[in-house]
């Protein structure tokens, strides 16, 4: 039996992460902060593969909720193989100027303080562990590249492309049986944006619209396990994250401007078409 730790698994990429372990055969430990949600994808997937899933709704914001979810994976299991480190925010989308140091920091809190709560809740056991464990952060597009709106999204996205640089590198120093891997998926059909209500609007609809038809995912999901699965570090679902990445180091190399990648002219025509209905 090996088992697969995934956060935000209630919906979007951790809930189809879920199914594509579960198809795999793995059991998979469902985690998420909407409990009711949680409880109710668990139990669909439980209907599907009985004794393969068990679940725990726990906030990666709360260390104290943090702190008891490793020991409750190992009692309970007694391995973990791989985490999945999914859960995040989008935030509020505004210029920096625009936003309350509460707003930047809820967003820091999920996408990066929380992942590193979960790294350390489950070091301990990582390490007495006599096989090697994955941990796959889930970043973004945003982690290679920066765009309007998006500041404390990207902010938080780079901060998880370093940690997990700098995790692989002391992992491989010491000698841990811990393999690591960072996901850049685009712009997928997921819940991202649920959950920022309160701050709707033209712009916000737009690119809710816009996530509503890109790429499923499922299909993101199951390029990530499969990279996974063949210890690759960096992964990238979709092709133009590459060229993003690319775009952006020959400007750094050049000592350039910023390349103003597709995305980012995307979201300038929304933001103009923003501030032409108002």
């Amino acid at each position: 039996m090996k088992v697969a730790v995934i956060t935000g698994a209630a919906s979007g990429i951790g809930l189809a992460l879920s199914l594509v372990c579960l198809q795999r055969g793995i059991t998979v430990v469902m985690t998420d902060k909407d409990g009711s949600k949680l409880n109710a994808e668990a139990n669909r997937l439980k209907a599907q593969f009985p004794d393969q899933v068990f679940h725990v709704p726990c906030d990666i914001t709360n260390a104290d909720e943090v702190n008891q979810l490793a020991p409750f994976v190992a009692k309970k299991l007694g391995r973990v193989d791989w985490i999945y480190n999914n859960a995040g925010i989008i935030g509020s989308l505004a210029p920096i100027w625009e936003l309350t140091p509460e707003q930047i920091n809820q967003v820091m809190d999920v996408n990066l303080y929380g992942m590193i709560r979960v790294i350390q809740g489950f070091i301990p056991l990582l390490f007495k562990q006599n096989f090697n464990s994955h941990i796959i952060n889930i970043a973004s597009l945003y982690a290679l590249c920066s765009g309007s709106q998006m500041a404390s999204y990207s902010m938080s996205k780079h901060a998880v492309l370093a940690l997990t640089e700098s995790l692989y590198f002391d992992f491989q120093r010491l000698e841990k049986p811990v393999q690591l891997s960072i996901a850049f998926p685009s712009f997928t059909d997921t819940s991202l944006l649920s959950n920022q209500a309160s701050e709707k609007n033209s712009f916000h609809d737009s690119l809710n619209s816009l996530m509503s038809h890109s790429r499923p995912a499922m299909e993101v999901a199951q390029h990530i396990v499969q990279e996974a699965e063949q210890k690759r570090f960096y992964i990238m679902p979709d092709k133009e994250v590459k060229g993003y990445c690319e775009e952006r180091t020959q400007s750094i190399v050049l000592q350039d401007k910023p390349h103003i990648n597709n995305i980012e002219k995307l979201i300038s025509s929304l933001l103009k078409r923003k501030k032409s209905i108002v």
